[in-house]
């Protein structure tokens, strides 16, 4: 709360009084005279020379004004009077303007100390050294707030602006400490800085008379050189102490020689000129070469920069960063130049060497900001400045995320066509599939089919109205992109097109990897089938769980499929003839006729909800093994040929299975099923599933015809799904035993053993 108080007293001061800037001395005859006139002071435009004589400021005596007796200065003065030549005359300096170097530029620079060491605070409020550079940025920030006051002759902000100059080189001593420590793993020793900010306490001490005119002026006349001279010693005990960390762990790893080398870079581009052009002269000649109203403004290069590189986290890219900031300095060189040159034509005559340097510098600074940045800036607002381009990047993100999910060529329309259709605003897209005997689409939008094919097959892919580009080639079929105009009748444009070929581009990628899974499932089917015997087939049950997983995840995707899509359409075709139907006054024969197509779509729908059932058994979540079976040979029972029976005695403990498990058994159940009604001819089948000692019996009887195995002929399980050598196949997977008693003519009885406790899981 003080330092909030304190900082509206310097604003009411800045804002208040302007910048005078007379410098008085006593001159032989024990009156003041005008000794200097301040850069950039209201005097340098009012009718004030260097040596006139000051006889009252404020109808005052001259002596006994307070700034007078104090700084021997002139401020907060609203009318002089002079003599000059023996002519007395009065001057008023009420509503002088001074430059906004002491008014408007040191607001702004506190708010931007105070906004960066928000910044750094609220990023890195984890980090010591963090910690630390926003208290560097706060001190910064309280200089230039009291540096509008200390100007203007007020005594408290003389005194914290004297302070805070000692303390910067210091906190950024310990800040330095703090950070090696923390991001080069330098343990150096720092109680001492206790000792150091005591030492900056004492030397606010003297400072306190201030307060009391008649010994203001015996402390201030050497307190500027005082300043000065401990900024530079401690500032150059920053360099010596950077160099001998370098020379130390130069050889221990690049990352923290690249820190300190950068280190020691920023500091000299932050500090040089400051010290050099305005300090050092200060100290030695009287006067500065060029003011520190401007010099100042480069240390804020230092912390700013360590603040972009802990925020942005780049601090071990150290050398990519320096590099990128000294090609940015160079780049920036010759327009500043060319800037300046035409500064000195323009303003002929009113221009000073010093002008066109600090005009120089600014510009260099402010170009080569702009150039750093401007790679985030127009990341940043590309939303708004390339706002075409930051939607196709957008749609490139989506359609590259969407590619990871699709598993077969059918999904390309609805994931990847409808995208690419509605960010290029095309009337339609196509995909398009050209085997050695056929051709295969995948179309959306408006995009005629039959077009298309007659183009692939006639291989004339030049179209006034379509654009065709190859996406890949293989021995089996060779793929293409076929795009329609836009919307707006026009073709795609150079930036659209360039997108579309990064699109293409990673549809290859996506098309090769289907192609591949799909001659890998092929081929890992086939193998499937060739599993010789029992003994073999243990050596293959990882593999033969990776089979059966990926046959259920089908099943499961092709049912839901059909139940989201053909079932909904079955639905509302249904709705729409019973609607039909009630609206129209149609004859008794049309209406048989409709009921008729009514009856129809129901028995297709509970054809297809039964295979929905069948690829997806959901009952098996709902109400266990048992019941589903018992529900399944209940609906199947009332439309075979044959009697259809199922029982289960003492086998509840079959429930207590995972339901990998209890999906096993099912398939198991269904296949023998499915092979009674295509190929038993038998007029009674029974399934029962008992339980044993150690294990669960599943016995199936049929009094049919019977078979004669071929063990010659190759099995392909892949094929279908199913058959007979597949439910063999899950039996071991289960670590049963499975034994087939078939003979033609007589029947065919199948013993399945499953263990209690099962050697492999499922």
């Amino acid at each position: 709360m003080l330092l909030i108080v304190i900082h509206g007293w310097f604003a009411f001061i800045t804002f208040q009084y302007p910048f005078i800037g007379i410098l008085l001395t006593l001159n032989e005859n024990n009156e003041f005279v005008i000794r200097k006139l301040d850069t950039d002071s209201a005097s340098l435009n009012l009718n004030f020379q260097v040596g006139d004589i000051v006889r009252q400021v404020n109808d005052e005596e001259t002596g006994k004004y307070a700034t007078v007796k104090k700084w021997r200065a002139i401020e907060q003065a609203d009318s002089v009077l002079i003599s000059r030549n023996g002519e007395e005359f009065r001057v008023v300096t009420e509503h002088a303007r001074a430059s906004a170097s002491t008014q408007v530029l040191p607001l702004l620079g506190e708010i931007l100390c105070v906004l960066f060491a928000a910044m750094v605070y609220w990023k890195v409020r984890n980090s010591k050294s963090g910690r630390f550079l926003s208290l560097v940025f706060l001190n910064i920030g309280f200089i230039f707030a009291s540096l509008g006051a200390s100007v203007r002759g007020d005594a408290l902000g003389k005194m914290f602006i004297s302070t805070s100059m000692i303390l910067f080189p210091v906190m950024f001593f310990h800040f330095l400490v703090v950070f090696l420590r923390e991001k080069g793993n330098v343990h150096l020793p720092d109680k001492f800085m206790k000792l150091v900010y005591g030492i900056v306490l004492i030397t606010v001490l003297p400072r306190l008379a201030y307060f009391f005119p008649d010994l203001a002026y015996y402390v201030y006349q050497f307190n500027t050189n005082v300043v000065i001279a401990l900024f530079l010693i401690v500032f150059s005990f920053n360099f010596l102490f950077l160099t001998f960390v370098y020379l130390k762990y130069r050889n221990e790893g690049s990352a923290l020689s690249a820190i300190v080398k950068t280190v020691w870079w920023s500091l000299i581009i932050s500090f040089f000129p400051f010290a050099c052009l305005s300090f050092i002269p200060q100290l030695f000649l009287g006067y500065e070469w060029v003011s520190s109203l401007y010099t100042s403004w480069l240390v804020l290069v230092f912390p700013i920069s360590f603040a972009y590189l802990i925020v942005s986290k780049q601090l071990y890219d150290i050398d990519i960063v320096l590099r990128r900031i000294v090609f940015t300095v160079l780049l920036s060189i010759v327009p500043s130049a060319a800037i300046s040159a035409l500064n000195t034509v323009i303003f002929q005559g009113t221009t000073s060497v010093k002008d066109l340097f600090i005009s120089f510098i600014f510009s260099v600074v402010i170009i080569s900001s702009v150039l750093y940045s401007y790679e985030y800036f127009t990341t940043k607002l590309q939303k708004i400045m390339f706002p075409r381009k930051y939607h196709l990047q957008n749609a490139l993100r989506n359609i590259a995320t969407n590619l990871r999910s699709i598993s077969s060529f059918r999904e390309l329309k609805d994931i990847i066509l409808v995208d690419i259709v509605n960010t290029l605003e095309v009337s339609g897209a196509a995909i398009v599939f050209k085997y050695n005997d056929s051709v295969e689409t995948v179309i959306t939008g408006d995009i005629q089919a039959d077009e298309v094919e007659r183009m692939a097959v006639l291989g004339a892919w030049g179209h006034p109205s379509y654009s065709c580009m190859k996406i890949n080639r293989h021995e089996e079929y060779t793929s293409y992109m076929i795009i329609a105009r836009k919307k707006t009748n026009t073709l795609l444009g150079q930036e659209e097109t360039q997108w579309l070929n990064l699109i293409i581009s990673y549809l290859a990628v996506s098309l090769e990897n289907l192609h591949l899974i799909g001659k890998l499932n092929v081929r890992l089917q086939h193998l499937a089938s060739q599993i010789p015997n029992e003994l073999v087939a243990q050596d293959f049950m990882w593999f033969r769980k990776l089979m059966f997983e990926l046959q259920e995840s089908e099943r499961k995707r092709i049912a839901t499929d059909l139940h989201d899509t053909t079932l909904q359409d079955l639905f509302f075709l249904k709705k729409r003839f019973t609607a039909i139907m009630n609206s129209h006054p149609f004859e008794e024969e049309e209406m048989e006729r409709m009921s008729g197509i009514i009856d129809y779509v129901e028995i297709i729908n509970t054809n297809l909800r039964q295979s929905c059932f069948e690829l997806n058994p959901h009952l098996l979540h709902e109400i266990g093994l048992l019941q589903t079976v018992t529900k399944v040979v209940e609906q199947e029972g009332a439309l075979l040929p044959f009697q259809l029976e199922f029982s289960a005695i003492g086998a509840e403990m079959i429930e207590s299975w995972d339901m990998e498990t209890k999906r096993h058994v099912f398939r198991i159940i269904q296949e023998l099923i499915n092979n009674a009604k295509k190929h038993s001819e038998a007029s009674r089948v029974s399934i029962l599933i008992t339980k044993e000692a150690d294990s669960f019996q599943l016995l199936y009887e049929d009094d049919g015809i019977g078979f004669i195995p071929k063990p010659e002929v190759e099995k392909h399980i892949g094929a279908s799904g199913m058959g007979m050598e597949q439910m063999k196949s899950r039996v071991l997977h289960l670590n049963g035993h499975l034994e087939i008693s078939v003979n033609r003519g007589s029947g065919t009885t199948v013993w399945i053993t499953l263990p209690l406790r099962r050697v492999m899981t499922a």
